[in-house]
């Protein structure tokens, strides 16, 4: 049996070498790379690896699919290629700036992309203590279970600084510092809302659960840090390069770029709320009905910022609420699968499959089964564009994000205008439609003893 160990050298030679890997890392299922050279690559060789399910080559990254073991997997690459990951002195981005802007999103947030999925389980539970006064809110256990489910998501500066840094090869401590410093003012009753300076009101307490400007203050401190070392003694460096980078990033972050950050936050959540109100029901069809494409290109979360932009700036979000149909319509075509399976290895596939998009991870069955025979695919569309077009026509909204779609967190669509069982009926719908389709189309046409080429 290989072990992990062994596994992670394997993939590090197929890949190029350490040499070629610029930076790794991780999201529910995937590997995912920034290689210098993508022709260094050998993938009938990572194809003969029996722990790889898929390669996704991407204009941004280079992206193998392993599954629910991922994160040993790539423990194990980063142990084998030591402290810090290979990267060059100096090198060029490689792709469009959509390709690149891609591949940074995708690094800052899907290494604690599991975490936020477990915290939206605990919400969940908050939400049905709450709703059902099953205790005191103002109880110990009440308030314990709320600043657990509440915690991470107001301090998403803190968790934007570690990734974002190691990004933008910047002092991750530094970073800290200066995100900490944006929501430190949220700590203290009696700093003001806003300061009045030349005509302009600057508002010290907007950065809570901030997305936007999080990322460009740790970008600006990148570049603030890289030039105080350029001019600032080696002897001096250790205590005045953090000094003077927090106190230029800090003056410019709450002054300008914050501000700024923070506008654009909103304009591109009312951008989106335009877009969504020309049609919700055509929007919510669409965007659910194409939902898996985004997996199957390895984009997928690219989608996460705008969500949390959208609870940040709105208290709620509906594109993550079509999402679930998408998730649930593939569901639906990998269960069905297990019914018409010729032999005992096609019926096991697909109830693993099955039981891992049930928990919202969709690559197996993507992969395992529906792709494999197409029309199961285009079955999980189906149903999925269905379930949202159900959302959009009655407006279902989330009140907190939903990192990983699972009936888990059902309990974060209960808020102010609740209506939490039309999700539950658009998910029924996006799941059984495919899975009925899958049934009839297999029993009629002998579907998988046929699979794709």
């Amino acid at each position: 049996m290989t072990t992990y160990s062994q596994l992670a050298q394997q993939i590090i030679k197929h890949v190029g070498e350490p040499g070629n890997i610029e930076h790794i890392t991780h999201c529910a299922t995937r590997l995912r790379f920034t290689l210098k050279d993508k022709n260094k690559v050998n993938p009938e060789a990572l194809y003969g690896l029996p722990e790889v399910v898929k390669l996704v080559d991407s204009p941004s990254q280079f992206q193998i699919v392993i599954g629910p073991k991922v994160e040993q997997v790539c423990s194990a690459i980063k142990e084998q290629l030591g402290e810090q990951t290979p990267v060059a002195e100096e090198t060029t981005a490689q792709g469009s700036w959509a390709s690149r802007l891609l591949a940074t999103l995708s690094a800052i947030f899907t290494p604690y992309i599991g975490v936020l999925a477990g915290v939206g389980v605990v919400k969940g539970i908050v939400v049905l203590l709450q709703t059902m006064n099953l205790v005191d809110t103002h109880s110990y256990v009440f308030t314990v279970f709320n600043a657990l489910s509440s915690g991470v998501f107001v301090m998403l500066p803190l968790f934007i600084a570690v990734t974002a840094s190691e990004r933008f090869k910047t002092n991750k401590f530094t970073a800290l510092a200066l995100t900490a410093a944006m929501i430190f003012p949220l700590t203290d009753p009696s700093v003001p809302g806003a300061f009045h300076i030349m005509g302009l009101a600057l508002n010290v307490k907007i950065y809570g659960g901030a997305v936007i400007p999080a990322v460009f203050a740790v970008l600006f401190l990148s570049y603030v840090e890289r030039w105080l070392k350029k001019i600032i003694p080696e002897l001096a460096a250790f205590v005045f390069v953090p000094c003077l980078s927090l106190i230029i990033c800090g003056f410019v972050v709450f002054t300008l770029i914050g501000p700024i950050a923070d506008y654009v936050g909103v304009g591109i959540a009312n951008g989106y709320a335009w877009l969504y109100d020309l049609s919700p029901v055509i929007s919510g069809a669409l965007l659910a009905g194409i939902g898996q494409l985004f997996v199957v290109f390895g984009v997928h979360w690219g989608i996460i910022p705008l969500a949390l932009i959208n609870i940040q700036v709105n208290g709620y979000d509906t594109i993550m609420a079509m999402f679930m149909s998408a998730v649930m319509g593939q569901f639906g075509a990998a269960f069905g699968a297990i019914f018409i399976a010729r032999n005992l290895k096609d019926k096991q596939i697909a109830i693993s499959a099955s039981i891992s998009a049930f928990f919202g991870i969709t690559e197996p069955a993507l992969y395992g089964v529906n792709l494999k025979y197409r029309m199961l695919f285009v079955f999980g569309c189906i149903g999925a564009a269905l379930g949202g077009g159900i959302t959009g026509l009655l407006g279902v909204k989330t009140y907190s994000f939903l990192p990983v779609l699972n009936v888990f967190e059902l309990g974060l669509f209960s808020g102010p205008d609740s209506k939490m069982i039309y999700e539950v009926f658009a998910i029924i719908v996006a799941f059984t439609v495919p899975a009925v389709l899958t049934i009839i189309y297999g029993k009629t046409r002998k579907l998988v003893a046929s699979p794709a080429s």
